[in-house]
């Protein structure tokens, strides 16, 4: 397995029928269409990374991310691992930490979008449950 930190759109192309899946599982419901407009941009920005794991030439899974640096917030955000494979989901969140690690940065922070989400995350991968996120439309 190797992962590769990808800067250029066309590999994120490849991962579309994953996030297809996710979007079917009710998981996601962002427009795929709109995530790829941001990643376009957001992939020159050195705050921000999508790497992709591939067994042989194949894509095994893919992360995305991201470093906040604003003094007293300084994050990694993790919007996303897609890897069904434990190991390469461990392995992903080595990268993370290595890259968080070389950034000063000391804490992690997802987004759970429902309850059964949540407790997955703390059930299987230790993450704790700081805060309720509100939100209102403005």
């Amino acid at each position: 397995m190797r992962i590769e930190r990808i800067t250029q759109i066309d590999p994120v192309l490849e991962c579309i029928p994953f996030e297809q899946e996710i979007r079917n599982k009710g998981r996601d419901n962002t427009r795929i269409s709109k995530m790829l407009l941001f990643l376009k941009d957001a992939l020159f920005n050195p705050l921000f990374g999508f790497w992709i794991a591939y067994e042989e030439d194949k894509i095994i899974g893919y992360t995305i991310a991201m470093l906040s640096l604003i003094p007293s917030m300084e994050r990694l955000i993790l919007w996303r691992i897609y890897a069904k494979r434990k190991d390469v989901q461990k392995e992903f969140r080595d990268v993370l930490g290595e890259w968080a690690k070389d950034n000063n940065v000391k804490i992690a922070v997802t987004t759970a979008m429902t309850e059964s989400a949540a407790k997955a995350y703390e059930r299987i991968d230790g993450w704790n449950r700081v805060s309720i996120n509100l939100e209102r439309r403005i």
